[in-house]
């Protein structure tokens, strides 16, 4: 994926829309469309070293992210459309958008776009809170003091890469009404979050029909466990000093990823049976041993991440909420 789209796919809206659609205007999930160039649950070397090497346009998928949490509360505000249907649009809306964020955190910081991207996105989800005034007593909670960390891991940074922040105004420097205040402003020219919805009230059986567009957990859980079985064999094989050792710990990685990103499709799909609880829990469990063996902590933050969020999907029934909220081990 790039921003030219020169061949590729790519994240960055083709129609003017905030979304990246498909001739047939169906909605994809950006997860799977990621993951296409994998070719198949066995990929080569060659497939997963691909997979690893494309780039990923996390700019536009945190802007896009961001665009999608903005329309579903307008469209949350919005009385024109029936309850039901409104309510099926928003999970759609939401689906994507944590979809994007998962995305976003999961893929490495290759780069300062990347970094950027992370950075701007953590500071929209509120990892990045302020410190609080020394003169109130600190009323967070256990629960959301565990959330808040992570999300500061899904979206960590690794503090070498980046270079100072725009420097203030000096002397006879102009234009000062719009100075910038972040390395890179994440919802410069979207819409503000309230108001009337900007797309999605034209698009309602898209969006509905996405979110009841369940990919199979079950196909995802396995795919999973042979992506971390994969990598975990490939680091193995590059470790005994191949001429092909690099390549081979470039496919691992890639593997890895694949590994999360599936896990995090597993836990962002709202669907409420008591065969997926037990596919999720099965992820709980693989994520949390994934842990044990030293995963990158932004990979591990951004399923617990993700997951937390998934509990306020818009088509999970009420009493559905708290059985989705798991307890993973706390992240050192």
């Amino acid at each position: 994926m790039n921003k030219n789209d020169q061949g590729g796919r790519s994240l960055a809206p083709r129609t003017g829309g905030p979304v990246d659609e498909r001739e047939d205007n169906a909605l994809r999930d950006p997860i799977a469309v990621a993951m296409e160039i994998t070719g198949s649950d066995d990929p080569s070397v060659t497939e997963l070293a691909a997979f690893r090497r494309q780039p990923i346009d996390l700019k536009s998928a945190a802007r896009t992210a961001k665009s999608l949490q903005s329309e579903e509360f307008r469209i949350s505000l919005f009385d024109e459309i029936e309850h039901d249907i409104a309510e099926g649009v928003c999970a759609g809306l939401q689906i994507m958008s944590l979809s994007l964020v998962a995305l976003t955190a999961i893929w490495p910081a290759d780069h300062l776009d990347s970094a950027e991207a992370k950075l701007a996105l953590a500071d929209q989800i509120g990892a990045l809170h302020h410190p609080h005034d020394k003169t109130y007593v600190s009323t967070m909670d256990a629960t959301l003091a565990r959330r808040v960390r992570w999300k500061r891991a899904a979206f960590a940074v690794p503090a070498l890469m980046l270079p100072p922040p725009p420097a203030g105004p000096q002397g006879d420097q102009r234009g000062l009404s719009t100075w910038p205040l972040e390395r890179w402003n994440l919802t410069e020219g979207l819409e503000l979050r309230g108001g009337l919805p900007s797309y999605a009230h034209t698009q309602i059986a898209a969006w509905v029909g996405f979110a009841k567009a369940t990919p199979e957990l079950d196909h995802l859980l396995r795919r999973a466990k042979k992506m971390f079985e994969t990598c975990d064999r490939l680091i193995a094989l590059a470790g005994r000093g191949p001429g092909n050792a690099t390549e081979l710990m470039e496919a691992a990685e890639g593997a890895r990823i694949a590994g999360y990103l599936s896990a995090a499709q597993v836990m962002i799909w709202p669907v409420h049976t008591r065969a997926a609880l037990a596919t999720k829990r099965e992820i709980v469990a693989l994520i949390n041993l994934r842990g044990e063996l030293g995963d990158p902590v932004n990979m591990q933050g951004a399923v617990r991440h993700v997951t937390a969020d998934a509990a306020w999907v818009k088509s999970l029934p009420a009493d559905a909420r708290d059985d989705l909220v798991f307890d993973f081990n706390d992240l050192v």
